[in-house]
């Protein structure tokens, strides 16, 4: 019996054979890394216990307020763009009946990073495990405390605030052999929740090592000049573009949005000048802008992409959904020569939207990330090269 019962080339619809079983579903990252050209997700960043609180509103100072709901979680922006990685690339092992998959094959997605030797470090690591990270690259650090964060939503919009204790997120080092042997893998995610000299560091080698190199630059600081010609992508909200283009609080996010995206263009366009390739602004309820070197050598706009309509109760993820849907999109076609990268960045932008979207309608950071199989298909207009990216598999019946 061969490993694949039926390929139907023009859609890419694909029926697993029954091996699948024995082989995907236990999510070995090893077993498919040995056997395939499997596409390779790297995220070095933090893991972080989050400690969240649900209230009417945010207190005022000296106000005491009853709060709606508190839960304890796993997140860190690395460990939620991890997840959000693992889980995008594949359906939901618990759903059989509705399996899909890229079709550039299995990603495999590797956490790099450091937690203490602490009451929540295990219980971290074992559920990135079980969504099928290889996290053998995190280090467990005596005298120090995994990372926390203080998250507090507003039930009503679904806002949040949030206070970060780096703990072992910043016991890193430059010196630090955090990735053996300098293998990056096709894709690496970068944030600053962890020191900021580790990042630069990382980012020069993997950038020299042939990766694409995504920075979420998340809490946000300017950045040293020389930082820009290695990323490939930047993504980043509006209150983040504006700190990293010294443009005044509120000057992109409070605008109106015909002038929002004349302003959009003019500073996706100076990151470009410093030699970033994709530049994507995320909005929230706007959807998302984005800027292209090849856009910008050819004198076009940058482009809008709508807002995919969600119920909101909590923006806790939705940022880390967006860039790990991105880089799957985005590795999951590291080998399709046919299809340009502004095309590329189109619908992966797109994906980014949607699945964000899903996450913003659960509590919490990675127990709100969907899978795959849970992100909603586009209602119209879907593209014949975005039906060569997905596999679906159907039911064995």
């Amino acid at each position: 019996m061969t490993f694949w019962n039926k390929v139907v080339s023009q859609s890419c619809l694909v029926e697993f054979s029954e091996y699948r079983k024995s082989f995907y579903e236990p999510l070995n990252p090893k077993f498919w890394v040995t056997y395939f050209d499997m596409a390779v997700i790297s995220v070095i960043g933090s893991l972080n216990t989050d400690m969240v609180t649900v209230a009417p509103r945010i207190p005022s100072g000296g106000e005491t307020l009853r709060a709606t709901s508190f839960d304890v979680g796993w997140g860190g922006k690395g460990a939620n763009q991890a997840v959000a990685a693992t889980r995008l690339s594949r359906s939901n092992p618990k759903k059989p009946e509705s399996e899909i998959a890229f079709s550039g094959g299995p990603i495999q997605v590797r956490m790099f990073g450091a937690v203490g030797e602490d009451t929540f470090a295990g219980p971290l690591l074992k559920s990135m495990e079980e969504d099928g990270i290889d996290v053998s690259g995190v280090k467990r650090l005596n005298g120090v405390n995994t990372g926390t964060a203080t998250i507090i939503v507003e039930g009503g919009s679904g806002e949040n605030r949030i206070l970060f204790t780096p703990g072992a997120n910043f016991s890193l080092k430059p010196n630090d052999e955090l990735v053996p042997g300098d293998n990056y893998g096709n894709v690496v995610i970068f944030q600053l929740e962890t020191p900021l000299d580790v990042v630069l560091h990382h980012m020069r080698k993997a950038k020299a090592s042939g990766s694409q190199v995504i920075l979420n630059p998340a809490p946000a600081v300017e950045l040293p000049q020389s930082a820009y010609k290695d990323v490939t992508h930047l993504i980043l909200n509006e209150t983040e573009t504006e700190i990293l283009a010294r443009l005044p609080a509120g000057f992109i996010a409070d605008a109106s949005q015909q002038s929002q995206e004349s302003e959009l263009n003019k500073v996706t366009k100076q990151f470009i000048e410093k030699g970033v390739s994709t530049v994507i602004v995320t909005l929230g309820a706007r959807g998302a802008f984005y800027h292209t070197t090849s856009l910008v050598r050819s004198g076009t706009a940058g482009k809008s992409i709508p807002a995919w309509k969600a119920n909101v109760v909590d923006t806790t993820a939705a940022g880390d959904t967006f860039v790990g849907a991105f880089a799957v999109y985005i590795a999951s076609v590291h080998s399709d020569s046919s299809v340009s990268m502004d095309e590329i960045i189109d619908d992966a932008v797109e994906f980014a939207i949607r699945a964000a979207a899903k996450t913003v309608e659960k509590h919490g950071a990675q127990k709100a990330i969907p899978w795959l199989d849970e992100v909603p298909e586009p209602t119209s207009g879907e593209t014949m090269r975005r039906q060569r990216v997905i596999w679906k598999k159907h039911s064995h019946e």
